[in-house]
């Protein structure tokens, strides 16, 4: 893939999932802190949770936490992010949830570094100007 089809690419997958994620009830789900900066870097507003402050909540509040909710589970691909989505995708079904995972599958699918942190290193290390070409996208 090119650098301007993967730029195509990746705007194309920052507007859906800023579009999926835009109500209320639909929250992003990261590991951490770095994960949440860089999905936020590409201007993907969204209500962001920690998996591991969630799976506490849902062993505090059971399916109060999550009934009626919509989650995006956005873990690395790494083996320890697969094993906390796994067991995401199986606590938060049981309990009430619904998992949106159409923009996790196309992340994959469309060739982006498999720890999310790491994509803005990603981007900067193909594109310069990368947050240039994202903002002006924005406006």
């Amino acid at each position: 893939m090119g650098s301007r089809e993967l730029l195509k690419s990746l705007m194309e997958w920052r507007d859906r999932i800023s579009m999926r994620a835009s109500s209320e009830t639909v929250e992003i789900v990261v590991e951490g802190p770095k994960d949440k900066e860089a999905l936020s870097l590409l201007g993907i507003k969204a209500n962001y949770t920690y998996a591991g402050s969630l799976l506490r909540d849902v062993r505090e509040l059971g399916e109060r936490r999550v009934r009626g909710r919509t989650f995006i589970i956005m873990t690395d691909f790494d083996k320890e992010g697969m094993k906390i989505y796994g067991k995401l995708k199986t606590i938060l079904t049981q309990y009430g949830g619904k998992l949106d995972e159409g923009p996790r599958n196309e992340y994959r699918r469309r060739g982006f570094p498999k720890l999310i942190e790491e994509l803005r290193g990603f981007l900067e290390r193909r594109f310069p100007d990368w947050d240039l070409l994202l903002n002006s996208q924005l406006d």
